[in-house]
């Protein structure tokens, strides 16, 4: 675990992250996710590209649990980016 990338973090529904996955909250109660990625490398490029940006950035998982708790207004505004 890097906590130098966890300090970075500003998507709400992000958890955890190990050497090729991050964890972040599940769609279902009480349930987590894991995204593994084919590098430690691809996986650091998805955190600076999207977890590490207010709200999660672009990415699709962040923008799916935002629509899950009705923010649907937050979801638009966050594709705009």
């Amino acid at each position: 675990m890097n906590k130098t990338i966890e300090c970075l973090i500003k998507c709400p529904f992000y958890q955890s992250e190990h050497e090729k996955y991050i964890t972040c909250e599940g769609f279902i109660a009480n349930t987590c996710m894991v995204t593994r990625f084919a590098s430690s490398k691809t996986k650091r490029l998805h955190i600076n590209e999207n977890c590490s940006l207010e709200n999660g950035g672009n990415c699709p998982m962040a923008k799916s649990l935002f629509a899950k708790y009705g923010m649907r207004d937050l979801v638009k505004e966050i594709a705009k980016v």
